[in-house]
């Protein structure tokens, strides 16, 4: 792999002392392999390798790559399917645990469903995935969801969902996980979910099975989904419930997806053990999940998408409606009171990091996330001359505030190209066969799936569904 040069960019580096963004308004960064080898305002030539490739990027904004720590990407092939739906309609309809959707899929559905997911998150500057994969129905399509993100040249850890079922037991399930894990490949290491270990969910109970496994399958994160409040979710998966079964002792990150109503307890354990929740805003204000939490532990946040079916794979949307809804509720405290605001309760940079760097604190990786001598180069170029970030001067509110996944002139993952003069580069697949086979998925599963079934009286037999006020449009 040739050197490259991407120069003259304003470039956002991490400066670790203050834990900030330090921008350097002109300066070149040295790629070596899959590291960043220097970053310099005056590079000197002789630190150029021979025959490196140099890339003008003068006047881009050259960030690091962004960090999707929750996501199902078996599932991107439902888009537009239900924009209106709210959670209680998703289990019985669309989720893993639907009998038409396990009927509605073959493996190579899921292959190409999670290929095209992840595409588009690259072409929106996502440059690393926590994978939560719970396409667990049957020995034929577990492989699939794991080529999908080995195709797609995207770093991804990818954790498997086991979740014993009548023709998929858990010993097939943790069997197969093994030959994945000895056939893995470097971008995409090995990773875990514990909704069906723990039993939350659904049955079973493997948390020390998981914790076993942990050699065998070369595990490097575990993550699971976290409710609480009115969500029944049997009380296993917060992570003060976590901890009593002493999974935090493993020295595996875990990251609790959604984590909407987590306890003073809850938080406590997050910052005691460096656990981190996920937040994916968009999900959690269509669905219903609320988010009554998120902004008291930031500290110990990243941020997701969920389901990208339901609206887009780009991370730079979540930051910004993440920040948007912290100022908002932050604010209503102080007008609650009979006060004006007297300051900003967010900042844009707090947005911008809680997209890139605390991803990587998520997964305790230091080396992405930022742009510094020696983390991983995973990085993204903004062109910024389109009519809607035309004028910047801030990079960093231009991205989080203005950009656009058209934006994005250039995409690098592990040193290598995935997005070049805004196109995405093909892998085993090129674009027009991922167009084409998605579209043909899609129309036909889409098609079987087209009717929602009614409401259930009480989700999972327990959950009271209530009454929602809503809004109209129209006059009367």
């Amino acid at each position: 792999m040739a050197a490259k040069v991407l120069a003259n960019g304003v470039v956002l580096t991490f400066d670790e002392s203050t834990q900030s963004i330090a921008v350097l308004p002109k300066a070149s960064v040295l790629i070596i392999q899959d590291r960043i080898a220097a970053i310099s305002e005056n590079l000197d030539p002789a630190q150029i390798p021979s025959g490196a490739e140099i890339i003008d990027v003068e006047g881009r904004i050259v960030s690091p790559g962004f960090i999707n720590t929750h996501v199902h990407s078996w599932q991107s092939i439902y888009r537009t399917l239900g924009p209106n739906i709210v959670l209680a309609n998703y289990f019985d309809w669309l989720s893993q645990v639907s009998t038409k959707v396990n009927d509605s899929f073959t493996a190579e559905d899921v292959y190409i469903s999670s290929l095209q997911a992840y595409r588009e998150g690259l072409n929106s500057g996502v440059t690393t995935y926590v994978e939560h994969a719970h396409n667990n129905w049957g020995p034929e399509f577990v492989n699939p969801g794991y080529r999908g993100a080995a195709d797609s040249g995207a770093r991804v850890w990818w954790c498997y969902d086991v979740y014993p079922r009548s023709n998929f037991s858990s010993d097939e399930q943790w069997s197969i996980l093994k030959d994945i894990a000895t056939n893995s490949v470097p971008l995409v290491p090995m990773g875990l979910s514990l909704d069906g270990v723990s039993g939350a969910f659904f049955t079973g109970d493997e948390f020390e099975r998981a914790k076993q496994s942990i050699d065998d399958l070369k595990l490097e994160v575990f993550t699971l989904h976290h409710m609480g409040g009115p969500w029944p979710t049997g009380g296993k998966t917060s992570p003060t419930a976590v901890c009593t079964e002493k999974m935090h002792e493993t020295g595996l990150p875990i990251i609790f997806s959604h984590a909407p109503y987590l306890t003073p307890e809850d938080m406590s354990k997050l910052r005691e053990h460096d656990m981190f929740i996920s937040i994916t805003p968009e999900s959690e204000c269509q669905f219903g999940h609320g988010q009554e939490t998120g902004h008291l532990i930031s500290d110990q946040a990243s941020l997701g998408i969920d389901t990208n079916w339901t609206f887009s794979g780009d991370l730079t949307t979540q930051a910004r409606l993440w920040l948007q809804m912290t100022r908002r509720n932050n604010y209503k405290a102080t007008l609650d009171r009979g006060l004006l605001p007297n300051g900003n309760p967010a900042t844009v940079e707090q947005a911008f990091l809680m997209a890139t760097r605390q991803g990587g604190r998520a997964l305790r990786r230091s080396d992405i996330g930022v742009i510094k001598v020696g983390a991983k180069a995973d990085i993204v170029v903004f062109n910024g001359e389109s009519p809607n970030m035309l004028g910047w001067s801030d990079p960093i509110a231009a991205i989080i505030l203005h950009s656009n996944s058209g934006d994005i002139e250039h995409v690098i993952v592990d040193g290598q190209f995935r997005k070049r003069n805004f196109r995405l580069v093909d892998g085993p697949l090129n674009e027009a066969d991922v167009k084409i086979r998605f579209l043909e998925a899609s129309r036909r599963i889409q098609g079987r799936l087209s009717v929602p079934p009614p409401l259930p009286e009480k989700l999972w037999g327990c959950a009271e569904l209530g009454d929602v006020a809503t809004i109209s449009t129209t006059v009367t």
